[in-house]
């Protein structure tokens, strides 16, 4: 977080926005790297010149802090409360919704994407875990979810009780 200079340092893409049929940027399950830095040095235009920026949308579309979106910048608008951002998804047919509404305020920027982690599989294992884990609409965990991390709480005590009964006492030094 701190070498970064953000709160995300490393999200996991969840939605095919950013992944259009002929040249997808982001895939579903990509780990990405974001670096927090100057909304001034971000850079608008078309795929690839635009810079990807993580962002909180603007209320009324979410008030969940934790809802980041991760979209193309396509247009700045300097405000008299400083940069505001136009942003696009790529596999998205026009600009997002608040847009029409302003954009996305500089301070609303949690970072710019940097580079994908090379690790194949691993953002759709957490996708997964995640999904099993909480229900995707309201957020909640889910009751499986609870059920395994308490069955692995059970097993893990239980391994430790029978475990010490197995081991060898250590040998006495003189």
């Amino acid at each position: 977080r701190l070498g970064l200079n953000t709160e995300y340092p490393i999200l996991v893409v969840s939605s095919g926005s950013m992944c259009p049929p002929a040249d997808c940027t982001l895939a579903i399950g990509a780990l990405i790297v974001i670096r927090g830095q100057d909304p001034r040095t971000i850079q608008a235009g078309p795929p690839p010149v635009g810079s990807i920026i993580v962002f909180r949308p603007p209320p009324p579309y979410s008030t969940d802090p934790n809802y980041l979106v991760v979209h193309r910048v396509i247009g700045i608008v300097q405000t008299v409360n400083g940069l505001s951002f136009q942003t696009k998804g790529d596999a998205n047919g026009g600009p997002d919704p608040w847009d029409s509404s302003g954009g996305v305020s500089a301070s609303r920027v949690v970072g710019v994407y940097q580079y994908t982690v090379p690790i194949p599989y691993l953002g759709s294992t957490i996708l997964a875990i995640r999904g099993f884990m909480y229900n995707e609409q309201t957020g909640q965990p889910n009751p499986q979810g609870v059920a395994v991390i308490v069955a692995l709480v059970v097993a893990l005590f239980a391994f430790e009780v029978i475990e010490p009964s197995k081991k060898k006492p250590p040998k006495a030094t003189a």
